[in-house]
């Protein structure tokens, strides 16, 4: 068993397949928003909620160590780009599969966008940290998007499925995509891939319905789970959203289960349900 099999164990699942990734790499982007404002706070409840791997810059590895939560996996992002700039859609490198090793983590993520007039330089930075990853044997997430001046708008499903494959080409072990608009294509994506595919969580959704909808409907169309990062930092209950999200990725549960769970009084525990054992 290689080094890369052994850390895959760490991110995904064994037990189904899956997994529920939060992403916590905004910060460089856009800088400190709601709910990134006490990183300390939010990278805890990220490991309390039950998050399967959280998505940190170098800087942000700092609260992985004041945590008295077991840890979850960890991914170093190695991209980013400013709002502040005139090239929001060029991701530049800013660490590497070397420096991520000697930090500890699980693995890296790389952030590409497809349709600008930077996606040379970015394709051939993955293929650069693809090399790296398979030398050194850390698994690597690759969130691919379609996002320039190139790009019609609404991005065409097809256009989605294409990046889907580019990072499957150049070596993802994972792959972040959006969703497409239509459930048979992300059916027929996750069908074709090599590797796991998780569905971002998208734009801010201020109904929490809405959001373990989209959850709902992209697991049953074959996606290996998701990647919410706004959704849960800015939600006024994240730890609960995380616990429900958790179980609709790991438990089967449905959305009106997660809405209920939501709504409910109780205290905050660990989601144990026997729903699961009616989705086997």
């Amino acid at each position: 068993m290689n080094g890369k099999v052994l850390r895959l164990k760490r991110l995904i699942a064994p037990q189904d397949g899956r997994l529920l990734i939060f992403p916590l790499d905004h910060g460089v982007s856009c800088g400190p928003i709601p709910g990134l404002q006490r990183m300390e706070e939010t990278v805890r409840i990220g490991a309390a909620g039950g998050a399967d791997a959280l998505v940190l810059h170098k800087g942000m590895l700092r609260y992985l160590q004041t945590l008295r939560q077991p840890l979850p996996g960890i991914f170093l992002h190695l991209s980013a780009s400013t709002q502040l700039g005139s090239t929001l859609h060029h991701k530049v490198p800013v660490a590497t599969v070397e420096e991520a090793l000697r930090h500890g983590v699980d693995g890296v993520s790389v952030h590409i966008n497809l349709g600008n007039d930077q996606e040379g330089d970015m394709l051939r930075d993955l293929g650069m940290v693809g090399t790296a990853c398979t030398a050194w044997q850390l698994p690597l997430l690759v969130m691919i998007y379609v996002r320039g001046i190139r790009v019609p708008s609404p991005i065409p499903d097809t256009a989605i499925a294409h990046a889907a494959r580019v990072a499957a080409e150049l070596g993802a072990d994972i792959i972040k995509i959006p969703a497409p608009a239509e459930g048979r294509v992300l059916a027929e994506i996750t069908a074709a891939s090599p590797v796991p595919v998780v569905v971002a969580g998208g734009s801010r959704m201020e109904d929490t319905g809405s959001l373990l909808r989209h959850v709902e409907a992209v697991l049953e169309a074959g996606a290996s789970g998701v990647a919410i990062g706004r959704n849960i930092f800015q939600h006024q209950q994240p730890e609960r959203l995380l616990q429900a999200l958790s179980a609709m990725v790991h438990q089967g549960w449905s959305a009106r289960r997660a809405v209920d769970h939501m709504n409910a009084a109780q205290p905050l525990t660990r989601p144990i349900d026997n729903e699961a054992s009616q989705h086997e």
